[in-house]
């Protein structure tokens, strides 16, 4: 009578961890498929802010090339008239 009871009880725990084996397999398989779909929308996410900061950046390059540009041709051009001031005051010596 005590093995039958043992064996009952066996069968029903090896029954019971079977059951739920499978359910915690599904379960960590949702939890590890959310993670990725997640990881996956912050990865395309960080890509997006990527691109708009090396537009930003490229950009900003552009502009700082032309204040450049423009920065040395107004120095050029003084230069070029303090040329033509002192062949002037030449000239007339």
């Amino acid at each position: 009578m005590v093995s039958l009871a043992t064996l009952a009880i066996g069968f029903a725990a090896g029954w019971t961890a079977r059951g739920t084996s499978a359910t915690s397999r599904s379960a960590a398989l949702a939890m590890i498929a959310t993670l990725l779909a997640a990881f996956d929308r912050i990865k395309r996410g960080v890509a997006i802010e990527k691109d708009l900061l090396e537009d930003l950046y490229a950009e900003a390059r552009a502009r700082a090339d032309i204040m450049g540009q423009e920065r040395a041709a107004r120095h050029r051009g003084s230069n070029d008239a303090n040329e033509k001031n002192d062949r002037m005051d030449e000239a007339a010596a």
